[in-house]
C-alpha cells in the first residue's frame, strides 16, 4: 500500500509540475507585445463594460453581443468586485487560471488514471492564452465535475443545471442519462435547480431572457464549418464580405442564408441519430463511460453544426475529452487525439494567422479548413462509436455499486 501511495504521489507531482510549467509559458507568451496586439483581450474589455451594468442590477440585454444565460452575470461581476475597474482584466485572468487548476484537481481526484489530467494540461496549453480571456472555462468546470460523478443522479442533474445557466450547451449532459427510473431523479434535480436559480435571479436582475433574442439573429461566423466553403470561394471571386455583428465576425453575401439553414438541418439529423444510438444501448448496456462518450459526441455535433465556431469552444471539448480519458472503458480515444490536433491548429488560425482568415486567403485560411475538416472527422467518428455502443468488456459487467458515504466524503475535496 505504501508503494501504491508513493506511485500516486509521484505521478501527481509530475502532472502538477507539467501544469505549472505549461501555464508559466502561457503567461510568458502574453508578455510578448505582438501577441497581445492580436486581439485576444477584446472579449475581456467587453466583459468589463457589462460588469458596469451588472452591478446596477440589470443585464445588458440591449447589447447585441450579450448572449449568455443570467447566471453568467456572477462570473462577469466578480472580477470587478474583487479587483475594481482598473485591474479587471488581470482579475478575470486570475479567476480563469484558478478554475483551470480546479478542473485539473477534479481530474486527479481519488487517484484517477493520469491520462485525463495530462490531456487537460496538454489541451489547454495547445489552445493558448486565449483560454484565460474567455468566459467558457467557467462554464466547462461544472460540466467536468458533473461527468465525474455521473452515477450520482441528483448531483449530476444539479451540476448540469448550473452549467446550462452559465452557458446553454451543458443541457446536452442530459443525453448521458440512462433510460431508467434513475433518469427521473436526474431530470427532477435539473428542473428544480434551474427553476430555483431563475426565480432568485428574476427577483434581483432585469432582462434575464434577452440573450435568447440575440441568438435568433446570429449569422454565419467566419470560422464556422458551414462558412468554410465560402472562405475558400473568396479566393476564387465569391462576392462576400466580413462584418462585425453580434460580437463576432460574420460572412455576408450570396448563399450564406442557405448555408446557415442547412447547418441547422444537419444539426437536427445528427442529434436524432445520436439520440437513437443512446436509446438503443440504455439501460441494459449503459455505463458511465458510455454516458461521457455520448456527451462528447453530442457537443461535437453542436460545435460543428453551429453558426459560430469560436476558438474558445474547444475548451468545452477538451474538458469532456479529459473526463472520457479518465475512464479506461471509453471508446473515444481516437477522437481525443483528433481534438488535440484541432486544438493546436485553432491557436494558429486565431490569433496568429487571423489576418489571413479575415481576408479569406493565405496560410491562415488553409489552417482553418484543415481544422474544420479534422473536427468533422472527429464528430463522425464520435457518433459512430456511440452508435456501436459501450466497449464489450464494459457492457458485460454491471455498473459498480457505489458507497454513497464514501463518495460523499470524496466530494469534499481532491484525494491525496
Amino acid at each position: 500500500m505504501r508503494m501504491v501511495g508513493a506511485l500516486r504521489t509521484k505521478w501527481r507531482d509530475k502532472v502538477m509540475a507539467g501544469w505549472v510549467l505549461s501555464r508559466v509559458l502561457l503567461v510568458v507568451i502574453l508578455l510578448v507585445p505582438v501577441y497581445l496586439r492580436l486581439g485576444i483581450l477584446g472579449d475581456v474589455k467587453l466583459y468589463e463594460e457589462w460588469s458596469r451594468i451588472l452591478v446596477t442590477g440589470h443585464l445588458p440585454g440591449d447589447d447585441p453581443s450579450w448572449q449568455y444565460p443570467p447566471l453568467s452575470a456572477l462570473v462577469f461581476v466578480l472580477p470587478r468586485i474583487f479587483g475594481g475597474g482598473g485591474v479587471y482584466g488581470f482579475m478575470f485572468m486570475l479567476g480563469a487560471l484558478t478554475v483551470d487548476l480546479l478542473v485539473l484537481r477534479m481530474l486527479m481526484w481519488k487517484g484517477r488514471p493520469r491520462s485525463g489530467a495530462w490531456y487537460w494540461v496538454a489541451g489547454i496549453f495547445l489552445l493558448g492564452p486565449i483560454v484565460y480571456f474567455r468566459y467558457d472555462l467557467f462554464a466547462t468546470a461544472p460540466v467536468v465535475l458533473a461527468l465525474l460523478v455521473i452515477s450520482r443522479r441528483r448531483i449530476f442533474g444539479t451540476l448540469a443545471a448550473v452549467g446550462a445557466l452559465l452557458k446553454v450547451w451543458p443541457v446536452l449532459l442530459l443525453l448521458a442519462v440512462p433510460r431508467s427510473r434513475a433518469a427521473v431523479q436526474t431530470i427532477a434535480a435539473f428542473a428544480v435547480t434551474a427553476a430555483l436559480v431563475l426565480a432568485i435571479l428574476a427577483g434581483t436582475v432585469d432582462g434575464a431572457w434577452g440573450f435568447l433574442q440575440q441568438q435568433e439573429g446570429r449569422g454565419l461566423e467566419v470560422e464556422a464549418l458551414a462558412a468554410t466553403p465560402f472562405q475558400v470561394a473568396r479566393s476564387f471571386g465569391w462576392q462576400g464580405v466580413c462584418r462585425l455583428r453580434y460580437g463576432a465576425w460574420e460572412l455576408v453575401g450570396p448563399g450564406i442564408a442557405t448555408a446557415a439553414t442547412a447547418s441547422v438541418v444537419v444539426n437536427l439529423v445528427a442529434f436524432v441519430l445520436l439520440a437513437v444510438a443512446v436509446w438503443r444501448h440504455a439501460p441494459r448496456r449503459w455505463t458511465p463511460a458510455f454516458g461521457c462518450d455520448a456527451v462528447l459526441a453530442a457537443v461535437l455535433v453542436a460545435v460543428v453544426t453551429s453558426r459560430v465556431l469560436s476558438p474558445q469552444y474547444l475548451i468545452w471539448l477538451l474538458g469532456i475529452g479529459a473526463v472520457c480519458a479518465v475512464d479506461p472503458r471509453t471508446r473515444q480515444r481516437p477522437v481525443l487525439v483528433l481534438l488535440l490536433v484541432a486544438t493546436a491548429l485553432t491557436q494558429l488560425e486565431f490569433p496568429l494567422l487571423w489576418s489571413d482568415v479575415m481576408a479569406g486567403k493565405g496560410v491562415g485560411t488553409a489552417v482553418l479548413v484543415a481544422r474544420n475538416l479534422i473536427l468533422v472527422a472527429a464528430t463522425v467518428l464520435a457518433v459512430a462509436r456511440v452508435w456501436r455502443g459501450p466497449a464489450a468488456e464494459a457492457a458485460a459487467a454491471p455498473e459498480p455499486v457505489r458507497d454513497e458515504r464514501v463518495e460523499g466524503l470524496a466530494l469534499s475535496g481532491p484525494g491525496s
